[in-house]
């Protein structure tokens, strides 16, 4: 047998070694080589399910955002409470002398007015809250 012949049969045999006994560190050394084999327990891990009655899923409010940049107008002066109806034109962003309308996508109520009229806006930038009716 060669000599990594040999070095390859000891490491199967101290593979075994370790999978029949008790013992976590192996270690072996002759002339010329060492070697070590560490065994590393495994655990289990249990989880329970969570049994407990779960509250129910209060829906995100529907975020109404800007599509561009510019400066925001609001149509009125909006609040939280606000009730509005899908279409409701809530202000208008000003960019390069032009106005887009911002919409209310849905019925609902105003959850959050997040950005004061005559504000700078960015594009995608969240200006209201809307939770669904």
């Amino acid at each position: 047998m060669s000599e990594n012949g040999e070095v390859l049969a000891l490491l199967d045999d101290l593979l075994r070694l370790a999978e029949g006994s008790g013992a976590s560190v192996i270690e072996v050394e002759t002339e010329g080589m060492a070697a070590a084999i560490v065994r590393v327990p495994s655990t289990t891990v249990a989880y329970a399910a969570d049994t407990r009655a779960s509250a129910p899923k209060v829906p995100e409010p529907a975020r109404v955002h800007s599509s561009g940049v510019g400066i925001f107008s609001a149509s009125k002066e909006w609040s939280a409470g606000d009730e509005v109806k899908k279409g409701t034109v809530l202000g208008a962003v000003q960019s390069l002398g032009a106005m887009t309308d911002v919409i209310a996508p849905i019925d609902g109520v105003l959850r959050d007015v997040l950005v004061a009229g005559g504000a700078p806006v960015e594009y995608g930038q969240a200006l209201f809250a809307i939770e669904k009716r």
